[in-house]
């Protein structure tokens, strides 16, 4: 039972019965109309603006593979892109307590600050100064486990272990100021990555994935947190 019947949905999210069997195309079709002004943000759901979003530093080391001994920093980076995702798949699964998406984003761009040193892939790689990463057509998808956890007399669903994966047709990289500002080697390190774009997102792509899964999450769980668990969603519709 609510303690406080003021509590309303977002006015830009259509509400969707968890009793309804055709939810998930509900909910897909509520989160497609609400992109634009969820992006915006909105100060009352504890949403943030998101294009772009400003995250304050991701820091990857010692990865697997080809990326032992690589220690990167991104700081200060700014996401943008997200005001023109699609979304193109929900599933919620409330007997399990896990929600996945899937979104598609024609053009995306990580810029930021960065310290990089170590190797990457076969060849030594140290500076720091700007960095770019921009990614085109890529598929985002995102889980998230859930609880149900009471609050001031209501119950707020939880999010727990969100995780973000990004795939894009094609990657971009450029730094600034690699070895010392030396620009010769800092040419043919850009010109490397480039000419190895798929490699070279796999071993950056744990900062990626964090710096998307902090993005998402943060719209989420600001809605999560200020909707109680039933009035976001109900199980039947009046």
């Amino acid at each position: 039972m609510l303690q406080n019947t003021t509590y309303i949905h977002p006015p830009y999210l259509t509400p969707c019965a968890r009793s309804d069997p055709n939810f998930n195309a509900c909910a897909l079709q509520s989160g497609k109309k609400a992109v634009a002004s969820v992006i915006k943000g909105d100060r009352k759901y504890n949403v943030p603006p998101l294009n772009p979003l400003r995250i304050k530093e991701i820091k990857v080391t010692d990865g697997g593979g080809q990326r032992v001994g690589l220690t990167l920093i991104l700081k200060d980076a700014d996401i943008f892109g997200m005001m023109d995702s699609d979304i193109r798949k929900t599933d919620f699964d409330f007997k399990n307590q896990t929600v996945s998406y899937e979104m598609f984003l024609p053009r995306a761009e990580v810029l930021g600050k960065y310290e990089v040193n170590g190797r990457i892939l076969i060849l030594p790689i140290n500076g720091n100064g700007d960095i770019n990463i921009t990614m085109v057509n890529s598929k985002v998808t995102y889980d998230h486990d859930f609880t149900i956890e009471p609050k001031n007399g209501n119950n707020y669903m939880v999010q727990k272990n969100p995780r973000a994966s990004v795939f894009p047709e094609r990657a971009y990289f450029h730094m600034t100021n690699l070895f010392n500002g030396d620009k010769t080697l800092g040419k043919q390190m850009n010109i490397f990555l480039d000419e190895n774009w798929k490699d070279v997102f796999t071993e950056l792509s744990p900062a990626i994935f964090t710096a998307f899964t902090e993005m998402i999450t943060t719209i989420i769980s600001g809605i999560a947190s200020s909707v109680p668990y039933e009035v976001a969603f109900p199980e039947k519709l009046p």
